[in-house]
């Protein structure tokens, strides 16, 4: 196998074949090839002569057919005299082996081994305005327009190109090559067809399975026959410089011979100096070498000095040289070998020069500055080199190192910028405003007066870079493809949170997508063209910056008005269980969550086969949320977990028949990996989806009638096994009515309480009698039966009462009436009575006062004393009423006198009793008697009266008259 360092494509190789075979390598390897292939025939295989024998009649092709590259091959080398005469008999009547294949075998590999040289090394020199830039190949020389055109395009070999600083013109140095081929050794296959005849045993062996096959079958014989390997010598070409018009019309062309191998190249559009690694410097001009110089070490770069024939040459050894009207001086040195030259305005040369220590650093001439550590490109066909450039006015010198651009103004730093990668290569504008780093990274990063303001974006790296005069203008070559792009300012307004910043914006233009990071508002380049700017997503764990949209331009120059980038903050939301919840992974304010309400799982290992998870609440970041509804609002300020809680629900029981049955005990919750994540009758996880187990325990009926209980109910299903307690209690109702346990049927036992082992379907029957409440307002009681508060329906009960309640001096109270259930009974007299029980009964009875009234009297006789209820009259009276005392005065009884309010009631009106008083008898005097002894008295009187008036009277008239 050979070993080859890159991959090609092979229709280029079939291209650069015919230009090798054209140039005479394919000469020598025909040649060789052939005498060596017809050799080994004849000799290994015994073939016939050289003249009109055949070689394995594999190939009955004629002349121009078989082999025809090869034919073409020997035809063309014929005019210079070659091969010999016999030879050329021998091809012209030999019948041969198709060979053309091997041969195009080997000349693959010598193509690929070619494309080493023509995919590998490039490098681009930009024009003034870059409408056109000069890009060198290892096989060619082209002029592109900025739109990608080729424009011109010449066959070289491992060209250098040059130009003055405006790119008036260009300079190709086309330089000798070397080719070294190593290989293997190749293998001559033969195909040989042939019979085989089986034997009737074994026909008869595969009859026997039922296999039918014939005695004879045709088979083919492949032969592998190795060759002795191919070693092909190295091969030389010499050296052309020559000078070209922009658009690529040749002015002139000099050749330099096979030993001037160029390591430097510059051009003043009137001359052009060419380096060499043997020390010698070439100075041409109009189609001549006009001078040439001998430094003693090599060559490593060269620049126009600004001025007509004044050039500076670098060499390996730090030494650098001015070359002006055929004399040659030292103007400077710096330590290190000078692999970036160029010349200011002035016609000082400036220069970077690498050194490779303990640290790489690169010395800045005249400046005297080091820088470490530095950075050597080693790729392109003017390698290696130190990432520096120059600008025209020769005011911006600016360099790469290590992570760095570092741009200088008259000596001094002026500003430094980090880069992604290691810098390969730097470009600066005219007036030093706009500089250009490409990376190893491949990303192409442009400055505008030290701040970044384009990102271009790519997979591989930058290996050389130019910018237009104003640096408008951008080409970027990596490996073998170059591209131009025009850039214009645009002035984006950035709207983010400070969190979001630095932020990443794609930029699209066409197929390309170039990455800008934009560390706020401001003026930045982008390409010329229907251009898309599409913010990234910015992640910072669990907090991002989500751009609000997309923004297309249609980019013909600089824009004006503003254009406005927006991100808004956005938090991560770890949203549980996945797959039956669903919401925004990242979110900022109020957003809403939605759960499935119900889920069905399978159970294991359990009597049932299927349950289900219910949505019984919400958690955000750790606090409950006893909220059922399958949609939850959260107002998202930071990183944030919602879980949607589900119940694990199993069917609580598995009924077998009417009296036994299988409770849920408990369930086990595991996850997808078979972790227990929760346990419990129904616990509640926020996992999915789970592996659940429920465990059942069998249950027997156990029951018994009202009001009985068996553990506390009337019917209960207990643990196999378990203790029941049955209980004949007494049920009392709030009318007065309860159920007195008297017996248990089945046990025949009046046993209030009995326990029971659980190990079968138990039912007991309770006896109950219906008692009524009894209740006596005290101080009345329940004689009979005694203290009875409860008694059987239809059985009978005494109640008795004191005589006298209570009593305080002359003032007592008594029972007034007898009520029964609210309702006054005025048959039942006395302290003591018999009720018979019909229902609830309620015995109260009325109070009333009495007052101990005393009487007195002048006359006859009366009680001294009596109790009379409050408000009622009392009936006395004295004896006798009336009183001859003595005659003829007669005393009648008048009534009572209160003596202590002196108020009389006159009789028949009887004293009231309003508290204990005393009453005094009224006597009046009859003065019927006496006025009759009055009236005649009286009568006696009027007479005399009357007589004497009437005397008068008469007298009166006797003395008018």
């Amino acid at each position: 196998m050979l070993r080859l360092r890159y991959a090609s494509d092979m229709e280029v190789g079939k291209r650069y074949l015919r230009r090798l075979l054209g140039l005479g390598v394919e000469l020598l390897l025909g040649n060789l090839l052939m005498l060596w292939l017809l050799a080994s025939c004849r000799r290994g295989l015994g073939l016939r002569g050289w003249e009109g024998g055949w070689c394995l009649r594999l190939c009955r092709m004629p002349r121009p057919g078989c082999g025809s590259w090869l034919w073409r091959s020997w035809r063309m080398s014929s005019s210079a005299g070659w091969p010999p005469a016999f030879l050329r008999v021998w091809i012209g009547n030999i019948t041969v082996i198709h060979i053309s294949w091997l041969l195009w075998g080997v000349m693959r590999y010598v193509l690929l081994v070619s494309l080493l040289v023509v995919l590998a090394f490039a490098y681009v020199v930009p024009t003034e305005s870059l409408d056109v830039y000069y890009w060198a190949k290892p096989d060619g020389v082209y002029v592109v327009g900025l739109d990608g055109a080729t424009l011109w395009s010449a066959n070289a070999v491992f060209p250098l190109v040059a130009s003055d600083s405006a790119g008036r013109c260009f300079a190709v140095v086309n330089r000798p090559y070397v080719y070294d081929i190593g290989g293997e050794g190749l293998n001559l296959r033969i195909s040989v067809p042939t019979t085989v005849e089986l034997s009737e045993d074994l026909l008869a062996t595969f009859r026997q399975y039922g296999i039918s096959l014939p005695p004879r079958v045709p088979i083919v014989l492949n032969i592998t026959i190795p060759l002795p390997p191919v070693i092909i010598a190295a091969t030389y070409k010499t050296a052309v410089a020559s000078l070209h018009a922009p658009y690529g019309y040749p002015l002139w062309a000099v050749t330099l011979g096979p030993r001037a191998n160029a390591t430097a190249a510059a051009t003043d559009c009137q001359y052009v100096v060419v380096g060499t690694i043997g020390g010698e410097v070439y100075v041409l001009a109009n189609g001549r070498v006009v001078d040439v110089k001998s430094l003693g070490e090599p060559v490593t770069s060269a620049a126009w000095g600004r001025a007509p024939g004044v050039f500076y040459i670098g060499t390996a050894g730090g030494r650098i040289f001015r070359y002006s009207q055929g004399s040659l001086a030292q103007v400077g040195t710096c330590s290190g070998q000078v692999y970036s030259l160029a010349a200011t305005p002035d016609g000082s040369a400036v220069a970077a020069c690498f050194k490779k220590g303990e640290r790489p650093e690169v010395e800045l001439y005249p400046y005297g500055l080091r820088l470490a550590p530095s950075v050597l490109a080693e790729y392109g066909i003017d390698s290696p080199r130190v990432p520096a450039a120059l600008s025209q006015d020769g005011r911006v010198f600016a360099v790469g190192v290590q992570d760095y651009v570092v741009v200088f103004e008259g000596g001094r730093e002026s500003w430094r910028a980090k880069v992604p990668s290691l810098p390969l290569a730097v470009a600066v504008s005219g007036n030093g405003s706009v500089v250009a780093v490409g990376t190893l990274g491949g990303d192409v990063l442009v400055f505008w007066r030290g701040r970044e303001v384009a990102r271009l974006g790519g997979s591989s790296p930058v290996t050389s870079l130019g910018l237009s005069v104003d640096g408008r203008a951008l080409v970027v070559e990596r490996w073998t493809q170059a591209s131009a792009t025009r850039l214009a300012f645009v002035n984006i307004a950035l709207k983010v949170p400070g969190q979001c910043l630095p932020a990443d914006v794609d930029v699209r233009v066409g197929d390309s997508t170039y990455l800008y990071r934009l560390a706020g508002s401001g003026t930045v380049f982008i390409p010329v063209g229907r251009v898309s700017l599409a913010p990234r997503y910015k992640y910072m764990g669990d907090v991002r910056c989500r751009p609000l949209g997309n923004v297309t331009l249609d980019v013909r120059g600089d824009v004006e008005a503003p254009v406005e980038l927006g991100y808004v903050l956005e938090y991560r939301v770890s949203l549980m269980p996945p797959n039956i919840t669903r919401g925004p992974g990242w979110a900022s304010g109020p957003a809403s969550f939605f759960a499935e309400r119900v889920v069905q799982i399978p159970v294991v290992d359990s009597p049932v086969q299927q349950g289900r998870l219910v949505l019984v609440g919400w958690e955000v970041d750790g606090k409950r949320l006893n909220l059922s509804a399958p949609s939850v609002s959260v107002d998202v300020s930071r990183p944030t977990e919602v879980k949607a809680l589900y119940r694990v629900e199993l069917p609580g029981y598995v009924q077998v028949n009417a009296t036994y049955r299988l409770r849920l005990e408990s369930v086990f919750v595991f996850d997808r990996f078979g972790t227990p994540i929760a346990s419990g009758p129904a616990p509640v996880v926020s996992v999915y989806p789970v592996i659940v187990r429920g465990v059942y325990t069998p249950q027997v009926l156990v029951s018994t009638v009202f009001p009985a209980v068996v553990n506390g109910s009337t019917s209960l299903w207990a643990d196999l096994g378990s203790v029941v307690v049955f209980q004949g209690r007494d049920v009392e109702f709030r009318n007065g009515t309860r159920l007195a346990f008297v017996k248990w049927v089945e046990l025949d036992s009046s046993e209030r309480t009995v326990q029971l082992v659980a190990d079968r379907a138990v039912r007991l029957t309770p006896q109950y009698e219906v008692q009524y409440r009894v209740w006596a307002k005290l101080p009345a009681t329940v004689v009979e039966p005694v203290n009875a508060t409860w008694v059987a329906r239809g059985s009978a009960v005494k109640i008795a009462v004191p005589d006298v309640l209570s009593q305080q001096g002359n003032t007592r109270t008594v029972v007034g009436q007898w009520v029964i259930n609210g309702v006054p009974n005025a048959t039942l007299k006395g302290n003591v009575i018999t009720l018979r029980v019909t229902k609830p009964l309620n015995v109260t009875y009325t109070v009333k006062r009495q007052y101990l009234l005393t009487f007195t009297t002048r006359y006859g006789s009366v009680t001294p004393a009596m109790w009379v209820d409050e408000g009622g009259t009392a009936a006395v009276v004295p004896t006798p009423m009336d009183v001859w005392a003595p005659p003829p005065l007669r005393w009648v009884f008048a009534g009572w006198r209160d003596t202590a309010t002196g108020v009389v009631y006159s009789y028949p009106q009887m004293p009231v009793a309003y508290g204990p008083v005393t009453y005094e008898a009224v006597w009046t005097l009859d003065l019927v008697p006496i006025l009759a002894i009055a009236g005649a008295a009286a009568g006696a009187v009027f007479l005399v009266w009357f007589r004497r008036r009437r005397r008068l009277a008469r007298l009166m008239a006797e003395v008018q008259e």
